[in-house]
C-alpha cells in the first residue's frame, strides 16, 4: 500500500518537475538571443568587420612602402674586356688614356646584390585620404545594413512568437470546446437511454467531439512547428522546448508628425540613402583626383658582393613623377558617369523618405483599427458565450433542439478565435509600427 502511495506521488510530481524545467521565453529575451546568435545577423556583422579591416588597410597606404630584394648569380662563361693604349685619346701633358693596354676579367664565383628601398607617396596623399573616407562611409553603410537586418530578424521573431501565442490560444479554445462536447456527450447519452433523444443526435455529438480532438492535434502540430521555426531564428537547437507569454504593451503616441520625425532619424534605410549620396560624391572626387600628377619620394640603397667591375655600393634620394597628360576623354566620361550616380542616389533618398512617411502613417492607421477590432470581437465573444449558456440550459430542459446548441457552440468557438486573433493583431500592428519607426 505504501509503495502505491509513493508511486502515485511520483506520477503526480513528474509533470510539475518537467513543467518547471521548461524555459519561460519572453519576447525581449527571444529578441536578444536572435540579435546575438541569428546566422543572418552574424554574416552581416562579419561583413561589416571585413569592411572595417579594409579601412585599416587603406590607412597604411599613407606610410612609405618599404622593400628589400636580393639575388645571387654566377657567370657560366668568363668575361674579358681589353682597352688598348690611347683608346680614349691623348691629352697633353697627361698623355695617352689609358697609358697602356688594360685587360679586365670577370671574377670567378658567386655575385650577390642586396637592395633596400623606401617610396613615400606625396601627391597621392589627397587621393588616399579620399579612399579612406569612402571606406569609412562604406563601413557606416554596412552598419546600417546590420541594423536593417536586425530589424528584419526582429520582425520575423515577433511574428513567429505571436504565431506561437496564437496557436496556444487556439489550442486552449479547442480544449475548452472538447470539454464542452464531453459534457454534452454525457447529457445526450442519458437522453438517448431515456428515449428522449435520438441516436443520430448522439452520433452527431460524437462526430463533433472527434473533429475537435482532430483540431487539437492539428494545433499541437502547428505549435511544435512554430517553436522549431522560432528556435531556428534564435540560432539555437530547434528541439529546445519553451513556453511563451505576451509582455505588457507599451503606450504608443498617435502624434503622426513626431512619429515621422523619429522614423526619419532612426530608420536605417533613410540613413543608408544619405550615406549612399556621400559615397557617390566621394567616388566623383576620387576620379577627379586622377588629374593630379603622381609624385613620390624615393630612397634606395644597393650593395654588390663578389663583383669588382663597377662600384659595389649605390645610394640615392629622388622624386619620381608620372602624369598622363592626355587620356582621349576617358576621365571626362568617367566623371560624367559618377555625376549621374550622385543624382541617382539623391533621387533614391527622396523616394526612401517618401516611402518611410507612407509606412508610418499606414502602420498608425492599422494599429488604431486593430485596437478598435478588439472591442468588437470582445462584444461578439460575450454575446456568443451567453447565447450558448442560454441554449444549453434550455436543452437541459428539453426546450430547444440539439442542433441549435451545436450551432451556438460553433459560433462561440469562432467568436473566441476571432477575439484571440484581434488581440494578437494589435501586437502585430505595433511590431510593424516599431519597424517603420526604425526601432528593434
Amino acid at each position: 500500500m505504501f509503495q502505491r502511495v509513493i508511486l502515485g506521488l511520483i506520477i503526480a510530481i513528474l509533470p510539475q518537475i518537467a513543467y518547471c524545467q521548461t524555459e519561460q521565453l519572453t519576447l525581449p529575451d527571444a529578441l536578444n538571443i536572435a540579435l546575438e546568435n541569428n546566422l543572418t545577423v552574424s554574416n552581416v556583422r562579419l561583413h561589416q568587420t571585413s569592411l572595417s579591416k579594409n579601412v585599416d588597410a587603406l590607412r597604411t597606404k599613407r606610410y612609405p612602402v618599404l622593400g628589400i630584394s636580393g639575388g645571387v648569380s654566377e657567370n657560366l662563361k668568363p668575361q674579358k674586356y681589353t682597352f688598348e693604349k690611347g683608346v680614349w685619346g691623348n691629352y697633353p701633358p697627361v698623355g695617352d688614356i689609358p697609358s697602356k693596354d688594360i685587360t679586365i676579367e670577370s671574377a670567378d664565383g658567386l655575385t650577390g646584390i642586396a637592395l633596400i628601398s623606401a617610396v613615400l607617396p606625396l601627391s597621392e596623399q589627397y587621393l588616399i585620404g579620399l579612399n579612406i573616407k569612402q571606406g569609412e562611409v562604406k563601413n557606416d553603410i554596412a552598419g546600417e545594413q546590420l541594423r536593417w537586418t536586425q530589424q528584419e530578424v526582429a520582425r520575423a521573431v515577433k511574428q513567429q512568437y505571436f504565431g506561437i501565442v496564437q496557436a496556444h490560444n487556439d489550442l486552449d479554445v479547442t480544449l475548452e470546446s472538447i470539454g464542452f462536447y464531453k459534457s454534452l456527450h454525457k447529457l445526450v447519452t442519458n437522453y438517448v437511454q431515456q428515449q428522449t433523444a435520438l441516436k443520430y443526435e448522439l452520433l452527431e455529438v460524437n462526430a463533433k467531439l472527434a473533429q475537435r480532438e482532430l483540431n487539437a492535434q492539428s494545433e499541437r502540430n502547428r505549435l511544435a512547428t512554430g517553436k522549431e521555426r522560432l528556435n531556428n531564428l534564435l540560432g539555437r537547437d530547434i528541439n529546445m522546448d519553451f513556453n511563451v507569454t505576451l509582455p505588457t504593451r507599451k503606450s504608443v503616441s498617435n502624434d503622426v508628425d513626431a512619429a515621422i520625425a523619429m522614423a526619419l532619424k532612426l530608420r536605417p534605410d533613410i540613413r543608408m540613402s544619405k550615406l549612399n549620396i556621400k559615397d557617390a560624391q566621394l567616388g566623383y572626387s576620387i576620379k577627379k583626383a586622377g588629374y593630379i600628377p603622381n609624385i613620390d619620394l624615393a630612397v634606395s640603397y644597393s650593395k654588390l658582393h663578389g663583383y669588382e667591375l663597377i662600384p659595389d655600393t649605390e645610394a640615392y634620394v629622388g622624386l619620381h613623377a608620372k602624369w598622363e597628360f592626355f587620356d582621349w576623354g576617358r576621365k571626362k566620361n568617367v566623371l560624367a558617369s559618377k555625376n549621374s550616380k550622385i543624382r541617382q542616389a539623391g533621387n533614391k533618398a527622396i523616394e526612401t523618405k517618401n516611402r518611410a512617411e507612407i509606412d508610418v502613417r499606414k502602420c498608425l492607421r492599422q494599429l488604431n483599427e486593430s485596437e478598435q477590432s478588439v472591442g468588437v470581437a470582445e462584444l461578439s465573444k460575450a454575446a456568443a458565450k451567453d447565447k450558448l449558456r442560454v441554449l444549453m440550459n434550455q436543452y437541459k430542459q428539453q426546450a430547444v433542439l440539439l442542433q441549435k446548441v451545436l450551432d451556438a457552440e460553433t459560433d462561440f468557438k469562432r467568436a473566441n478565435n476571432k477575439y484571440s486573433s484581434a488581440v494578437l493583431s494589435v501586437w502585430e500592428s505595433q511590431a510593424k509600427l516599431e519597424q517603420a519607426l526604425g526601432e528593434i
